[in-house]
């Protein structure tokens, strides 16, 4: 009697404990996962045959119907870039970036893999430390990146628009620079006091192969990303943005 009291103690003090984890783990939110709206939609994608006239981004953001009052705050869209020595090493790799985002909707996968695995940069700016890129708005917004300049012509030249105005409320151009300490230019080809071929140690690069071309490839997605309460980042599912090819030998571009 006295076993057959214990065991059956022991199996009530069994499921009283997994009940109250149960209540717990329930009532402390563990089980919330938030999801943003990822961008959702490339007006112009180039690719790295693109020539000058079509070597532009543009996309939307998926803002509009979010309401920043319950336990995420939609911060804005960020743009992740890779500059590549290699075209096929890129294509591969987006290749697999764009699989995962199809079977994503709800996970971090391919931000993951974007940003952690092969190490993507944020676009930036220069002369700003404004983050993230595109801040959130309410409202979706038409973005036009052009990352480099084709002789003094301002229809062709490097800078970021935001439903065609310059980012932050600023009168002067923005002006898309790479994401490390020097802040360089996309322009390859130029010799100005901020721009630079890439350097095989970069950051921002992947170094494969040498390139007998001087052709370098830069591939861009788009990240929506926001913060809880507790000020965990969550980003969104991602967007290809498409890629383009830059001439190191070459001022225009």
């Amino acid at each position: 009697m006295k076993l057959k009291a214990y065991r059956t103690l022991r199996r009530n003090i069994i499921l009283y404990v997994g009940l109250c984890l149960l209540f717990l783990t329930s009532g402390c939110g563990l089980d919330v996962y938030y999801v943003l709206p990822s961008p959702y939609d490339t007006n112009h994608e180039p690719n790295y045959n693109s020539n000058y006239g079509e070597s532009y981004f543009e996309f939307f953001t998926n803002e509009s119907g979010f309401e920043n009052d319950g336990g995420l705050k939609f911060q804005g869209t960020e743009v992740y870039y890779k500059i590549y020595s290699s075209y096929s090493t890129m294509t591969s790799q987006v290749s697999t970036l764009q699989s995962l985002a199809s079977s994503d909707d709800t996970s971090t996968t391919a931000s993951t893999r974007l940003i952690t695995t092969y190490t993507y940069k944020p676009l930036a700016v220069k002369d700003s430390t404004e983050s993230p890129l595109i801040p959130y708005k309410g409202t979706n917004q038409r973005v036009y990146i052009r990352l480099t300049d084709y002789l003094d012509m301002e229809e062709f030249s490097a800078k970021i628009l935001a439903d065609d105005e310059y980012l932050y409320d600023s009168e002067s151009k923005t002006v898309p620079v790479r994401n490390i300490s020097e802040k360089k230019t996309f322009n390859f080809g130029r010799t100005g006091d901020n721009d630079a071929v890439p350097k095989s140690d970069d950051e921002d690069v992947n170094y494969t192969t040498v390139s007998e071309t001087n052709k370098w490839y830069v591939a861009m997605f788009a990240v929506a990303v926001g913060v809880d309460y507790l000020y965990t980042s969550y980003p969104s599912n991602i967007l290809y943005l498409g890629s383009v090819t830059i001439d190191s030998s070459s001022e225009n571009n």
